[in-house]
């Protein structure tokens, strides 16, 4: 008996080990398992099971889950241009609330021998994350050296999605101490969230929206529109 449970121990802990892993899902639905290194928010860094380094760049992913994080390859304008990068999920839903920066990234060792996988094509999503579309007509600031940021001073900027109902939006929580910051948020909470009266009331009485109460409010609606 005691030979039997210890055997199951064994063989559950595995099953978490694989549940827990890292992984990429690129836009033709492979799935890569293996260790990621790291992420500029442009690319991804993993070191792949029974394979060599890879980077991928964000083009070619649709999302990937990392230090029990998701993150998903979503479109943003820059000038005439679209270009593709990671945003980590917060929350998911009818409203979805994403974050960009801020993380401790690892840079990509430049040294190593890598293999970069050809562009297949523009996904739209896997599981829960299909259809959500892209952020057509949103533009970030910032570049690929973002790992070169003093330590210490963080860039995090927030992003709010509703599914249907216009494009992904920069939401300045970061910025609320300014009082037009402020009445800026509220729009933009009460536009996505105010067909919830309760949480329209929150949202016009709440003088602080800070990034963990506008977390709140986001995950309150989903949990209201299941």
């Amino acid at each position: 008996m005691k030979l039997f449970l210890f055997l199951a121990t064994i063989i559950l802990s595995g099953f978490q080990i694989v549940y827990a892993q890292d992984f990429i899902v690129k836009n033709n639905d492979d799935v890569i398992r293996g260790t990621i290194k790291g992420t500029d928010y442009f690319s991804v860094f993993i070191s792949a099971n029974d394979e060599a380094d890879l980077i991928l760049p964000a083009r070619d992913v649709k999302n990937f889950f990392w230090n029990g994080n998701s993150y998903l390859s979503k479109g943003f304008a820059t000038g005439k241009n679209l270009e593709y990068r990671f945003v980590k999920v917060i929350e998911m839903g009818k409203v979805n609330l994403y974050s960009f920066g801020g993380e401790k990234l690892m840079p990509v060792q430049k040294q190593k021998k890598v293999r970069f996988s050809p562009s297949i094509g523009i996904g739209t999503g896997t599981g829960g994350y299909g259809g959500m579309g892209l952020g057509g007509g949103v533009s970030i600031g910032g570049g690929r050296n973002m790992t070169e940021r003093p330590a210490g001073a963080p860039v995090v900027r927030y992003f709010i999605e509703k599914p249907g109902v216009g494009p992904l939006q920069e939401i300045p929580i970061k910025a609320i101490t300014e009082d037009s910051r402020k009445a800026e948020v509220k729009t933009i909470l009460l536009q996505k969230l105010g067909d919830e009266p309760g949480l329209k009331e929150r949202v016009e009485a709440d003088t602080a929206l800070n990034v963990k109460e506008v977390t709140e409010l986001v995950k309150a609606y989903n949990e209201a529109k299941k």
